[in-house]
């Protein structure tokens, strides 16, 4: 059986193979989740990125899936966060091998593709908002006969 130690909480877990580490270290009382994570989370559909574990040693996880990696690199289209490689979605690993983890990584926003995004956000608005109001007030003046 495998055995996940958990670097920050001094403690090793054995866990059946192919367990998800997620719900093996709720089940041992240890959260993958900070603040208001606990409360606003996805019950561990790869979605929402809160589930987050750094790798310390991963021979037992398999590698990132495009879905893990989008979730983690922040879906919310107006910020973007900056995740070190190591860190991956706990409920997105299943525990085949021995492995070391460290719970509740820093992760930070990453201002300059969050200005981006927000630049562009801004440009669709405006134009999409003048288009939107041109193409409804030439509907209503075909509809009312102006």
């Amino acid at each position: 059986m495998p055995v996940i130690t958990l670097v920050n909480e001094g403690k090793t877990l054995e866990v059946v193979e192919r367990a998800n580490l997620r719900k093996a270290l709720l089940k041992n009382g240890i959260s993958p989740y900070v603040g208001k994570d606990k409360f606003l989370n996805c019950l561990g559909n790869g979605l929402c990125g809160t589930c987050r574990v750094e790798v310390v040693d991963g021979k037992g996880a398999a590698p990132i899936s495009p879905l893990e990696e989008a979730s983690l690199l922040g879906l919310v289209p107006l910020y973007a966060r900056q995740v070190p490689k190591n860190v991956r979605l706990a409920c997105r690993i299943d525990v085949t091998k021995d492995m070391s983890i460290k719970t509740y990584p820093v992760i930070t926003i990453d201002w300059k593709l969050t200005k981006e995004r927000l630049t562009l956000a801004t440009i669709w608005t405006i134009f999409g908002g003048t288009f939107l109001f041109v193409t409804a007030r030439l509907l209503y003046e075909i509809a009312t006969g102006r």
